[in-house]
């Protein structure tokens, strides 16, 4: 499993155990130039698992590069058959078996479905753990491409997202932008789409870390960044213009908006990822 991070200090950890458990065997990590104490807890783990951390501090975002990069230090260094495309705030959790499961010496590229994982708002203010929630997008809303930055009205938790993709390192070519896709020499042949391993998404998690996040975007696009998502520009928009509380309302569950969501069927009660996360993180690591 290979990570791109920075001021991850509030999930990483988590992350790295309970897939370790799971079923990733190593891991590869990019720090792009942590501010907060994520650099210091990767160094407390280092020796419980097999890890490469990579510093790579620059005010760049060549994530497509680096993704393909950690894939093939992964590969030749440690020797992963298979490399997992994941960030700080996704966990993949099977239905059935582990995340090996389908991951055979026949594959090429797996591709996992991602769903968006919403704070009751209440339990958001009281800075609630992560794994606690259970709103999940089921369906979401299919707004038209680009109008994220024309409408503050809109949601972006509810909207589509891009599934992940897990790649056979055996003829990887090269893992794209936003770790949704990869090119693969026999991909076309025998690429999938996993109905067995659901990724859960938690990127809203505290107002500090979703203003720090917003900052670290801001600081990205002034130094001349183009290859980013329309909601990062948003949201910085909205940021410099005083506007971000209106906006935690529409990518929580409120008192106001929750009736309507789940009776039209966009959110669901998804108690899965709750249950396996809090059940790994209170089992002792071997």
């Amino acid at each position: 499993m290979n990570y791109l991070i920075k001021n991850e200090a509030d999930i990483i950890l988590d992350n790295i155990k309970v897939h370790s458990q799971l079923g990733a065997d190593c891991f590869v990590i990019i720090d792009n130039g942590s501010s907060d104490n994520t650099r210091e807890l990767l160094d407390s783990v280092k020796d419980q698992y097999e890890m490469i951390i990579i510093d790579r501090p620059l005010l760049d975002y060549q994530q497509s590069n680096w993704k393909t990069e950690m894939a093939r230090t992964a590969a030749k260094q440690l020797g992963a058959d298979w490399s997992i495309a994941n960030d700080a705030d996704e966990f993949w959790i099977p239905k059935d078996g582990n995340l090996k499961t389908e991951m055979t010496s026949s594959g090429s590229i797996l591709e996992c479905p991602r769903f968006n994982m919403l704070y009751d708002r209440s339990a958001f203010d009281q800075e609630a753990a992560y794994f606690t929630q259970t709103n999940r997008v089921q369906y979401p809303i299919n707004y038209p491409k680009g109008i994220q930055g024309q409408q503050p009205n809109l949601s972006i938790m509810l909207g589509q997202i891009h599934g992940k993709v897990a790649v056979r390192s055996r003829g990887m070519l090269r893992v794209k932008g936003g770790n949704h896709r990869a090119w693969h020499a026999w991909g076309w042949l025998n690429k999938r789409t996993s109905e067995n391993i659901r990724v859960y998404h938690y990127p809203i998690r505290s107002k500090e870390k979703f203003i720090q996040n917003i900052e670290n975007r801001k600081a990205l696009l002034d130094a001349g960044v183009t290859k980013m998502g329309d909601h990062y520009r948003r949201w910085v928009s909205m940021f410099q213009g005083g506007s971000i509380e209106e906006e935690l309302n529409r990518l929580t569950v409120t008192d106001q908006n929750r009736n309507a969501l789940f009776d039209l069927g966009i959110l669901v009660e998804d108690r899965t990822a709750m249950d396996v996360i809090s059940k790994l993180l209170h089992e002792k690591t071997l």
